[in-house]
Parts: structure tokens; C-alpha cells; sequence
């Protein structure tokens, strides 16, 4: 019985030997062979082909590219040009019909702006004029021909000697500019506004004080405006001196000059209604002066808080119960029986 028993232990043992003998053993991974690539070769540097025109030099090409245009070294040079041509005609055509030639104010017209315009183009082709250069530019032109056309005819000049003067202000107006402005380049946006104001305001007080000294002479001499029409252009240059120091931005100056020079005219509109006299003119100024003087503290830059950092003591003039004083415009009755009214300078203080 036990021999039996370990003979069919023995051929079941037999079985699977044979069974796992007949398995095939399952094959380990072998990755892909890496396929190699022929290397890709360099490209080959081809020469450019000769040049077949001038040879352009380094300066050249820069001088090319810094242009504004084909025509023009600036931005402002089609408007230095326009300027030359309407004032080179319009003092032409006076020059011309003082000579009392049948064609005299049509040929000086046409032969001078042709001139002057054709020198402003040679002008700007070399030299940059930027925008703001030829709107002042223009503006001398302006000023300046008021200020020799007034002139001439309250001098009571020849219309010959008139029309000169007149050309010769003009010119210097735009010449003045274009030599003040030619070593700085452009003009700033403030120092424009502030030029521009200095000159309003040269026209507005020389006015008012011509006609502070016509009222008080009661009309007796004849009044000649030959200041009031010289003062624009003197205000100009003075306005170019003090941009020098001075740098405004242009919101401030539009203040400092729509301001004051409101107030004046509402004093002059007002005074004329309810008083006359030379009190009329002086109020319009106290009243422009004082304005300005309170537009001018009221637009000032804040200054930089010291400490930087509010970490200290306030200082005292940050506290509430300090010394302030503010000048205003005064209104008061004026007059022998105080029918008039005037305005000046007043100082309003807080403690």
C-alpha cells in the first residue's frame, strides 16, 4: 500500500517537471537600437554683393535716419516756412504799395514772401526747428509787426519808413527766437506758456496804466499807444529770461494767467458801471495783482513732509491752532461820496 502511494507521488511530480519544462522562458527587454544620424552641416556664409552706388559713411546715415522728414530736419520747419511767407507778403505789400506803382503791393507781396519763405526752407532743411520753436517763432512775427507797425504809424512815420520798420520788427522777432532757442533745441510746454503769458500780460498793464494817466489828465493830451502795442514783445523776452530760471507747468500758467486777468476784467466791467475816473483802471489792476498773488500760493508744489515718515513730533506748522496769513483782493467804497468802488491788496490772517 505505502509503495503505491509513493509511486503516484512520484508521477505527479514527473507531470509538472515535464509540464514546466515544455514553457518557453519569457525573453528579458532589450531597448532599440539607437539609429545613428549623419551630422547636418554648417551653412556656408555668402558674401553680399558689391555695392554698385555711393559708398554712405557712418555720419551720413546717422544724419539720414535723425531727420524728420525728407524736407525737414524738425518738426516745426513747415511752419517756419508758413510764417516767413505770410509775414514776408504782408510787409511786402505794404513796402509795395508805398513805392504807388500800379502793381507795387502785388509785386513786393510775391517777391518778398517768396524770399524770406525760401530762406526759411534752406534754414530748417540744415537746422532742426522742433514745434514749439516755430509756434514762438510765429508769435515774434506776430508781436513784432504790431509792435513796428504801431509804432510807426503813432510816430506819424512815412508809409515808406512804416512799412521798413514793420519788416524789420518782424524779422527780428523771428530771428531773436531761432538764435535764443537754435543752442537748446525744443522749448519746453511751460517755458512756451510762460513766454506767452509774460507777453499777455505786458499788453494788459501797459493798457491799464495808459489808461490810468488818460483818465487822470481828464483826455486832455492825446493818448499814444505805441507802448501798449511795443510792450508784447518786450514781454516776450522778457518771459524767454525767466524761463530760463523758472521751469512752470503748463496747468499752472493757464491759471496764473485765466485767473487774474478774469478778476480784472469783471473789476474793469463792473467799475465802469458804478464809478469812473482813473479808479476804474487801478481797481482792474489791484485786482489782477491780487490775484495772482493768491494763484501763485494756491497752485505752489507741496512741499516734501518732514519727517518723511510722521513717526516724530509735528512739527508747527502742521498744528491746528498756528500763525496763517493769506493776502486776498479788498473791495471798498471809493470817491468824494463814496458812489465809486475800488479793490487792492488785503492779507487775511489766522490764529
Amino acid at each position: 500500500m505505502r509503495l503505491a502511494v509513493s509511486l503516484m507521488c512520484l508521477g505527479l511530480l514527473g507531470v509538472q517537471g515535464v509540464a514546466r519544462a515544455q514553457q518557453q522562458p519569457t525573453p528579458a527587454y532589450v531597448p532599440p537600437p539607437v539609429e545613428q544620424t549623419a551630422p547636418v552641416p554648417a551653412p556656408q556664409y555668402v558674401p553680399p554683393p558689391p555695392s554698385q552706388g555711393p559708398v554712405e559713411t557712418p555720419g551720413e546715415r546717422a544724419e539720414r535716419y535723425s531727420r524728420y522728414s525728407r524736407f525737414s530736419s524738425g518738426e516745426g520747419g513747415l511752419l517756419l516756412i508758413f510764417t516767413e511767407l505770410i509775414g514776408g507778403a504782408v510787409t511786402g505789400a505794404f513796402y509795395g504799395h508805398s513805392l504807388e506803382n500800379r502793381n507795387g503791393a502785388y509785386v513786393g507781396g510775391v517777391v518778398t514772401g517768396l524770399t524770406l519763405g525760401t530762406a526759411a526752407a534752406v534754414y530748417q532743411y540744415y537746422v532742426p526747428v522742433e514745434r514749439n520753436e516755430a509756434a514762438l517763432s510765429a508769435a515774434g512775427a506776430a508781436l513784432g509787426f504790431l509792435a513796428g507797425f504801431g509804432y510807426g504809424t503813432q510816430a506819424n512815420l512815412s508809409d515808406k519808413s512804416r512799412a521798413v520798420t514793420a519788416l524789420l520788427t518782424t524779422q527780428l522777432g523771428i530771428i531773436g527766437v531761432l538764435a535764443a532757442t537754435a543752442p537748446v533745441g525744443d522749448v519746453s510746454d511751460g517755458d512756451t506758456s510762460l513766454v506767452a503769458m509774460s507777453a499777455l500780460y505786458a499788453f494788459v498793464l501797459t493798457g491799464l496804466t495808459q489808461a490810468t494817466v488818460a483818465l487822470a489828465n481828464e483826455g486832455k493830451d492825446r493818448i499814444n499807444l505805441a507802448p501798449s502795442l511795443v510792450a508784447p514783445l518786450v514781454g516776450m523776452g522778457i518771459g524767454g529770461l525767466l524761463a530760463v530760471p523758472f521751469e512752470l507747468r503748463p496747468s499752472r500758467v493757464f491759471k496764473l494767467t485765466a485767473l487774474p486777468l478774469g478778476v480784472g476784467a469783471v473789476l474793469l466791467v463792473v467799475g465802469t458801471a458804478l464809478a469812473d475816473g482813473p479808479a476804474v483802471p487801478l481797481s482792474a489792476m489791484g485786482g489782477v495783482a491780487a490775484t495772482f498773488v493768491i494763484t501763485l500760493l494756491a497752485t505752489a508744489d507741496e512741499p516734501n513732509a518732514y519727517p518723511p515718515s510722521h513717526t516724530g513730533r509735528r512739527l508747527r506748522s502742521q498744528r491746528a491752532d498756528s500763525f496763517k496769513a493769506m493776502p486776498v483782493p479788498v473791495f471798498m467804497r471809493s470817491g468824494e461820496r463814496g458812489d465809486s468802488l475800488t479793490a487792492g491788496p488785503g492779507m487775511m490772517l489766522r490764529f
